[in-house]
């Protein structure tokens, strides 16, 4: 099964992630507090699913995320 990470800045934006995603039938958990880099500390989003589709459908609800330490 694929699993896409993302970086989220606050737990409330992490949250929103997975209500976008559970809307689109797609599975997801946020996992842990981490330290992300620059950006401080933020908190990881595991989605399974592919990381191209978690990307577009969470785009088009306007929530940024990127990959965590830079990876997928």
């Amino acid at each position: 099964m694929l699993e896409c990470k993302a970086a989220m800045v606050s737990y409330t934006q992490a949250n929103r992630a997975r209500q976008a995603l559970q809307q689109h039938g797609i599975s997801s958990e946020i996992r842990r507090l981490e330290h992300l880099g620059p950006e401080g500390c933020g908190f990881v989003l595991a989605a399974r699913a592919d990381c191209g589709r978690v990307s577009a459908l969470l785009s088009r609800e306007g929530i940024p995320f990127r990959s965590p330490r830079g990876r997928t």
